[in-house]
Protein backbone atom coordinates (compact mmCIF):
# COMPACT_ATOMS: atom_id res chain seq x y z
CA UNK A 1 0.00 0.00 0.00
CA UNK A 2 3.06 2.65 0.99
CA UNK A 3 5.05 2.31 -2.39
CA UNK A 4 1.01 2.60 -4.50
CA UNK A 5 0.34 5.74 -2.48
CA UNK A 6 4.18 7.01 -3.14
CA UNK A 7 3.38 6.65 -6.06
CA UNK A 8 0.06 8.62 -6.01
CA UNK A 9 1.62 11.78 -4.05
CA UNK A 10 5.07 11.68 -6.65
CA UNK A 11 2.40 12.18 -9.13
CA UNK A 12 0.69 14.90 -7.38
CA UNK A 13 3.60 16.53 -6.35
CA UNK A 14 5.02 16.52 -10.67
CA UNK A 15 1.43 18.28 -11.28
CA UNK A 16 2.19 21.06 -8.64
CA UNK A 17 5.88 21.63 -10.02
CA UNK A 18 4.10 21.65 -12.95
CA UNK A 19 2.23 24.71 -12.44
CA UNK A 20 4.02 26.48 -9.75
CA UNK A 21 4.95 29.32 -12.12
CA UNK A 22 0.80 30.07 -13.37
CA UNK A 23 0.35 32.44 -11.38
CA UNK A 24 3.18 34.35 -12.79
CA UNK A 25 1.45 35.09 -16.03
CA UNK A 26 -1.24 37.40 -14.14
CA UNK A 27 0.91 39.46 -11.95
CA UNK A 28 0.96 41.59 -14.99
CA UNK A 29 1.48 44.76 -13.32
CA UNK A 30 4.37 44.11 -11.98
CA UNK A 31 7.91 44.10 -13.00
CA UNK A 32 9.44 40.12 -13.21
CA UNK A 33 11.83 41.10 -10.13
CA UNK A 34 8.90 42.29 -8.15
CA UNK A 35 6.89 39.35 -8.34
CA UNK A 36 10.28 36.87 -8.08
CA UNK A 37 11.12 38.69 -4.81
CA UNK A 38 8.12 37.99 -3.38
CA UNK A 39 7.90 34.42 -4.59
CA UNK A 40 11.83 33.60 -3.45
CA UNK A 41 10.33 34.83 0.25
CA UNK A 42 7.84 32.27 0.55
CA UNK A 43 9.06 29.65 -1.04
CA UNK A 44 12.98 30.06 0.37
CA UNK A 45 12.33 31.24 3.54
CA UNK A 46 9.11 31.15 5.11
CA UNK A 47 7.47 27.88 4.35
CA UNK A 48 10.96 25.35 3.83
CA UNK A 49 12.00 26.92 7.73
CA UNK A 50 8.41 26.56 9.19
CA UNK A 51 7.97 22.91 7.73
CA UNK A 52 11.70 22.10 9.19
CA UNK A 53 10.56 23.53 13.01
CA UNK A 54 7.00 22.05 12.64
CA UNK A 55 8.39 18.28 11.59
CA UNK A 56 11.85 17.80 13.15
CA UNK A 57 12.67 17.83 17.06
CA UNK A 58 14.62 20.62 18.47
CA UNK A 59 16.01 21.61 14.34
CA UNK A 60 18.70 24.02 15.78
CA UNK A 61 19.93 21.11 17.70
CA UNK A 62 20.58 18.88 14.24
CA UNK A 63 22.41 21.68 12.70
CA UNK A 64 24.65 21.81 15.92
CA UNK A 65 25.37 18.33 15.56
CA UNK A 66 26.22 17.89 11.56
CA UNK A 67 29.26 18.49 9.86
CA UNK A 68 30.41 21.94 9.40
CA UNK A 69 31.66 21.08 6.23
CA UNK A 70 28.90 19.19 4.65
CA UNK A 71 26.66 22.79 6.25
CA UNK A 72 28.79 24.62 4.16
CA UNK A 73 28.35 22.65 0.97
CA UNK A 74 24.60 22.27 1.44
CA UNK A 75 24.56 26.19 1.95
CA UNK A 76 26.90 27.01 -1.17
CA UNK A 77 24.98 24.13 -3.56
CA UNK A 78 22.09 26.52 -2.55
CA UNK A 79 23.81 29.61 -3.79
CA UNK A 80 24.26 27.88 -7.08
CA UNK A 81 20.64 26.34 -7.06
CA UNK A 82 19.44 29.59 -6.50
CA UNK A 83 21.31 31.41 -9.70
CA UNK A 84 19.83 28.35 -11.74
CA UNK A 85 16.34 29.47 -10.48
CA UNK A 86 16.88 32.92 -10.97
CA UNK A 87 17.71 32.20 -14.60
CA UNK A 88 14.97 29.64 -15.17
CA UNK A 89 12.41 32.31 -14.06
CA UNK A 90 13.57 35.04 -16.42
CA UNK A 91 13.27 32.06 -18.81
CA UNK A 92 9.72 31.68 -18.33
CA UNK A 93 9.09 35.33 -18.98
CA UNK A 94 10.93 35.33 -22.04
CA UNK A 95 10.05 32.01 -24.25
CA UNK A 96 7.05 30.76 -22.02
CA UNK A 97 6.04 27.43 -19.46
CA UNK A 98 6.62 24.40 -21.79
CA UNK A 99 9.84 25.87 -23.28
CA UNK A 100 11.66 26.75 -20.38
CA UNK A 101 10.64 23.29 -18.15
CA UNK A 102 11.46 21.55 -21.10
CA UNK A 103 15.03 22.94 -21.53
CA UNK A 104 15.68 23.54 -17.77
CA UNK A 105 14.46 20.26 -16.48
CA UNK A 106 15.22 18.08 -19.02
CA UNK A 107 19.68 19.93 -17.93
CA UNK A 108 19.27 19.42 -14.49
CA UNK A 109 18.03 15.86 -15.06
CA UNK A 110 21.00 14.67 -16.76
CA UNK A 111 24.06 16.86 -15.44
CA UNK A 112 21.94 15.70 -12.25
CA UNK A 113 22.19 12.29 -12.90
CA UNK A 114 25.95 12.16 -15.05
CA UNK A 115 27.96 14.22 -12.42
CA UNK A 116 27.56 12.23 -9.43
CA UNK A 117 28.70 8.92 -11.86
CA UNK A 118 31.35 10.63 -12.77
CA UNK A 119 32.61 9.87 -8.97
CA UNK A 120 32.99 6.12 -10.30
CA UNK A 121 33.63 6.23 -13.89
CA UNK A 122 33.93 2.62 -13.91
CA UNK A 123 30.02 2.21 -13.62
CA UNK A 124 29.78 3.65 -17.57
CA UNK A 125 31.47 0.27 -18.43
CA UNK A 126 28.22 -1.59 -16.85
CA UNK A 127 24.86 -2.17 -18.47
CA UNK A 128 23.08 0.18 -15.50
CA UNK A 129 26.01 3.05 -16.31
CA UNK A 130 25.40 2.35 -20.45
CA UNK A 131 21.47 2.98 -20.02
CA UNK A 132 22.09 5.83 -17.58
CA UNK A 133 24.65 7.36 -20.62
CA UNK A 134 22.17 6.68 -23.42
CA UNK A 135 19.63 8.54 -21.49
CA UNK A 136 22.29 11.53 -21.89
CA UNK A 137 22.24 11.41 -24.98
CA UNK A 138 18.19 11.28 -26.19
CA UNK A 139 18.12 13.85 -23.28
CA UNK A 140 20.77 16.48 -25.13
CA UNK A 141 19.08 15.55 -28.81
CA UNK A 142 15.66 16.11 -27.14
CA UNK A 143 16.57 19.58 -25.44
CA UNK A 144 18.24 20.71 -28.80
CA UNK A 145 15.10 19.59 -30.63
CA UNK A 146 12.89 21.53 -28.41
CA UNK A 147 15.30 24.75 -28.60
CA UNK A 148 15.05 24.21 -32.38
CA UNK A 149 11.11 24.20 -32.26
CA UNK A 150 10.99 27.25 -29.80
CA UNK A 151 13.08 29.18 -32.74
CA UNK A 152 11.18 28.11 -35.27
CA UNK A 153 8.26 29.36 -33.56
CA UNK A 154 9.31 32.95 -33.28
CA UNK A 155 9.94 32.95 -36.73
CA UNK A 156 6.78 31.88 -37.40
CA UNK A 157 4.92 34.66 -35.49
CA UNK A 158 7.55 37.58 -36.72
CA UNK A 159 4.89 38.65 -38.51
CA UNK A 160 2.96 39.88 -36.01
CA UNK A 161 5.65 41.16 -33.95
CA UNK A 162 7.71 44.28 -34.03
CA UNK A 163 10.89 42.73 -36.52
CA UNK A 164 13.24 39.74 -36.61
CA UNK A 165 15.86 41.46 -35.22
CA UNK A 166 14.82 42.03 -31.27
CA UNK A 167 12.92 39.04 -31.48
CA UNK A 168 15.23 36.72 -32.37
CA UNK A 169 17.40 38.16 -29.58
CA UNK A 170 14.99 37.99 -27.07
CA UNK A 171 14.17 34.19 -28.15
CA UNK A 172 18.09 33.40 -28.39
CA UNK A 173 18.54 34.52 -24.83
CA UNK A 174 15.30 32.81 -23.54
CA UNK A 175 17.14 29.68 -24.50
CA UNK A 176 20.74 30.39 -23.11
CA UNK A 177 18.60 31.52 -19.70
CA UNK A 178 16.48 28.04 -19.27
CA UNK A 179 19.55 26.19 -20.62
CA UNK A 180 21.96 27.96 -17.78
CA UNK A 181 18.85 27.63 -15.29
CA UNK A 182 19.17 23.97 -15.58
CA UNK A 183 22.83 23.49 -15.64
CA UNK A 184 22.75 25.42 -12.17
CA UNK A 185 19.64 23.83 -10.72
CA UNK A 186 21.45 20.25 -10.93
CA UNK A 187 22.72 21.64 -7.63
CA UNK A 188 20.07 21.05 -5.93
CA UNK A 189 20.73 16.87 -6.05
CA UNK A 190 24.79 17.45 -5.82
CA UNK A 191 23.67 19.93 -1.97
CA UNK A 192 21.96 16.22 -1.18
CA UNK A 193 24.70 14.01 -2.19
CA UNK A 194 26.53 16.45 0.81
CA UNK A 195 23.87 16.21 3.42
CA UNK A 196 24.13 13.00 4.95
CA UNK A 197 25.41 14.35 8.30
CA UNK A 198 22.32 16.37 8.24
CA UNK A 199 19.51 13.99 7.77
CA UNK A 200 21.93 11.44 9.88
CA UNK A 201 21.64 14.07 12.74
CA UNK A 202 17.66 14.40 12.21
CA UNK A 203 17.13 10.78 12.59
CA UNK A 204 19.24 10.31 15.90
CA UNK A 205 17.17 13.58 17.57
CA UNK A 206 13.50 11.24 17.02
CA UNK A 207 12.99 12.75 12.86
CA UNK A 208 10.96 10.33 10.99
CA UNK A 209 12.48 8.84 7.54
CA UNK A 210 9.54 10.79 5.69
CA UNK A 211 10.76 14.31 7.65
CA UNK A 212 14.86 13.96 8.14
CA UNK A 213 15.36 15.53 5.06
CA UNK A 214 13.52 18.54 6.08
CA UNK A 215 16.56 19.97 7.38
CA UNK A 216 18.36 19.49 4.29
CA UNK A 217 16.04 21.67 2.23
CA UNK A 218 15.98 24.78 4.81
CA UNK A 219 19.36 25.18 4.44
CA UNK A 220 19.91 24.66 1.06
CA UNK A 221 17.36 26.55 -0.24
CA UNK A 222 18.89 29.38 2.08
CA UNK A 223 21.23 29.70 -0.09
CA UNK A 224 18.69 29.74 -2.74
CA UNK A 225 17.36 32.53 -1.27
CA UNK A 226 20.48 34.25 -1.17
CA UNK A 227 21.09 34.38 -4.49
CA UNK A 228 17.75 35.42 -5.24
CA UNK A 229 17.33 38.43 -2.94
CA UNK A 230 20.48 39.87 -4.20
CA UNK A 231 19.47 39.04 -7.71
CA UNK A 232 16.27 40.84 -7.39
CA UNK A 233 17.20 43.81 -5.02
CA UNK A 234 19.82 44.26 -8.12
CA UNK A 235 17.47 44.59 -10.38
CA UNK A 236 14.48 46.47 -8.41
CA UNK A 237 16.75 49.07 -7.83
CA UNK A 238 18.78 49.61 -11.09
CA UNK A 239 14.86 49.32 -12.40
CA UNK A 240 13.32 51.36 -10.14
CA UNK A 241 10.56 48.81 -10.16
CA UNK A 242 10.51 49.12 -6.10
CA UNK A 243 7.56 51.47 -6.69
CA UNK A 244 5.73 48.35 -8.23
CA UNK A 245 4.57 47.45 -5.01
CA UNK A 246 2.74 50.08 -4.10
CA UNK A 247 0.92 50.35 -7.38
CA UNK A 248 -2.95 50.37 -6.85
CA UNK A 249 -4.84 47.40 -7.25
CA UNK A 250 -2.06 44.91 -7.28
CA UNK A 251 -3.04 43.69 -3.79
CA UNK A 252 -3.66 40.29 -5.82
CA UNK A 253 -0.22 40.43 -6.83
CA UNK A 254 1.25 39.65 -3.43
CA UNK A 255 -1.66 36.62 -2.96
CA UNK A 256 -0.50 35.50 -6.35
CA UNK A 257 3.26 35.67 -5.86
CA UNK A 258 2.86 34.25 -2.32
CA UNK A 259 0.60 31.20 -4.21
CA UNK A 260 3.72 30.28 -6.80
CA UNK A 261 5.38 30.02 -2.95
CA UNK A 262 2.75 27.50 -1.89
CA UNK A 263 2.65 25.21 -4.47
CA UNK A 264 6.39 24.90 -5.30
CA UNK A 265 8.05 24.16 -1.75
CA UNK A 266 4.93 21.90 -0.30
CA UNK A 267 5.33 19.90 -4.08
CA UNK A 268 9.37 19.48 -3.46
CA UNK A 269 8.92 18.32 0.31
CA UNK A 270 6.20 16.18 -1.02
CA UNK A 271 8.15 14.45 -3.62
CA UNK A 272 10.89 14.06 -0.71
CA UNK A 273 7.81 11.60 1.21
CA UNK A 274 6.74 10.05 -2.49
CA UNK A 275 10.58 8.97 -2.63
CA UNK A 276 10.71 7.55 0.81
CA UNK A 277 7.22 5.41 0.84
CA UNK A 278 8.53 3.70 -3.49
CA UNK A 279 11.68 2.81 -1.32
CA UNK A 280 14.35 1.68 -4.09
CA UNK A 281 12.05 3.28 -6.74
CA UNK A 282 11.83 6.63 -5.26
CA UNK A 283 15.54 7.62 -6.28
CA UNK A 284 14.98 5.80 -9.89
CA UNK A 285 11.86 5.82 -11.67
CA UNK A 286 10.22 7.38 -9.04
CA UNK A 287 12.78 10.84 -9.99
CA UNK A 288 11.89 9.93 -13.64
CA UNK A 289 8.68 9.65 -13.02
CA UNK A 290 8.14 12.59 -11.49
CA UNK A 291 10.11 15.10 -13.74
CA UNK A 292 8.49 13.73 -16.51
CA UNK A 293 4.71 14.88 -14.75
CA UNK A 294 6.63 17.89 -14.22
CA UNK A 295 7.32 18.68 -18.14
CA UNK A 296 3.79 17.16 -19.53
CA UNK A 297 1.75 19.23 -17.12
CA UNK A 298 4.09 22.27 -18.06
CA UNK A 299 3.62 22.25 -21.52
CA UNK A 300 0.04 21.27 -21.35
CA UNK A 301 -0.43 25.04 -19.34
CA UNK A 302 1.93 26.12 -22.11
CA UNK A 303 -1.00 25.04 -24.80
CA UNK A 304 -3.62 26.10 -22.60
CA UNK A 305 -2.45 29.55 -21.83
CA UNK A 306 -2.06 30.29 -25.37
CA UNK A 307 1.52 29.95 -25.72
CA UNK A 308 1.48 28.07 -29.30
CA UNK A 309 -1.83 30.37 -30.39
CA UNK A 310 -1.17 30.46 -34.07
CA UNK A 311 1.58 28.15 -34.33
CA UNK A 312 1.27 25.42 -37.31
CA UNK A 313 3.07 22.77 -38.66
CA UNK A 314 7.26 22.60 -38.16
CA UNK A 315 7.41 24.07 -34.73
CA UNK A 316 4.56 22.42 -33.30
CA UNK A 317 5.96 18.67 -34.18
CA UNK A 318 9.51 19.66 -33.20
CA UNK A 319 8.17 20.43 -29.63
CA UNK A 320 5.98 17.51 -29.27
CA UNK A 321 9.38 15.19 -30.67
CA UNK A 322 11.51 17.38 -28.56
CA UNK A 323 8.78 16.65 -25.37
CA UNK A 324 9.00 13.08 -26.42
CA UNK A 325 12.32 12.97 -26.25
CA UNK A 326 12.64 14.03 -22.89
CA UNK A 327 10.35 11.86 -21.19
CA UNK A 328 12.04 8.82 -22.87
CA UNK A 329 15.39 9.83 -21.97
CA UNK A 330 13.97 10.55 -18.06
CA UNK A 331 12.63 6.45 -18.25
CA UNK A 332 16.38 5.45 -19.56
CA UNK A 333 18.17 7.64 -17.14
CA UNK A 334 15.37 5.82 -14.26
CA UNK A 335 16.00 2.44 -15.78
CA UNK A 336 19.95 2.92 -15.26
CA UNK A 337 19.98 4.42 -12.16
CA UNK A 338 17.68 2.02 -10.75
CA UNK A 339 20.44 -0.79 -11.69
CA UNK A 340 23.34 1.35 -10.51
CA UNK A 341 21.17 0.99 -6.98
CA UNK A 342 20.67 -2.59 -7.27
CA UNK A 343 24.18 -3.53 -7.49
CA UNK A 344 24.38 -4.05 -11.36
CA UNK A 345 27.76 -2.40 -11.64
Amino acid sequence: MEPNLGLLLGLISGVMTGSFSLPMKKTTRWSWEATWLVWSVCALLIIPWATAFFTVPDVLTIFSRAKATDMALVYVFGLGWGLGAVFFGQSIAMIGISLAFALCIGFATALGTLIPMLKNPLVFRTPAGLWSLSGIVVMAIGVAICAVAGRQKEKQLQHTTEGPGPSARHMMLGLLLAILGGIFSSMLNFAFNFSGSIAAAAASLGASSTSKSDPVWAITLLGGLTTNVIYCSFLLSRNRTWADYKKADTVWHWFLAALMGAIWMPSIALYGRAAVMMGDLGSSAGWGLYMGMVILISNIWGIVTGEWKGVRGKPVYLIVIGVVCVLIAIGLIGYGTAGVKDGNV
